[in-house]
């Protein structure tokens, strides 16, 4: 199972998964939580975010600012301000520099693309 039909949702204050059936599949244990995508969901504790499987047991321990899901086997993610590309184990397999930018399916795009769904890198707040 790869957990595409697992659903976040919220339990007060912590967040866990059920399945299409409405049964809590993973407890309600995290901050905050993301889809399921190529069997791996986006979750953060403690302030971090890292990576899940369907069993909810870590796959990639709790260490990034910012994270986005798996596509075709990597995940856009940030630390220390910076965006690179992680694989399935959490290692670094590409570094991204400000040019660079990913849609939310993992295809690089251009800066004009870019703008229209999602605000520049190092902008910290919405422009008036």
């Amino acid at each position: 199972m790869i957990g595409d039909d697992y659903v976040p949702f919220a339990d007060g204050e912590r967040w866990g998964f059920r399945d299409g059936s409405g049964h809590t599949v993973i407890a309600p244990e995290f901050d905050a939580a993301g889809s399921f995508s190529e069997g791996l969901a986006r979750v953060r504790s403690n302030g971090k975010w890292g990576f899940i499987d369907t069993s909810g047991g870590w796959v990639i321990l709790p260490r990034f600012e910012q994270t986005r899901v798996f596509t075709g086997g990597v995940a856009k993610v940030k630390a220390d301000g910076k965006w690179s590309l992680v694989d399935r184990k959490g290692e670094i397999v590409d570094d991204l520099d400000n040019q660079s930018f990913l849609d939310d399916r993992g295809r690089f795009i251009d800066e004009k693309e870019y703008r229209t769904w999602e605000k520049p890198p190092g902008a910290d707040e919405e422009e008036e």
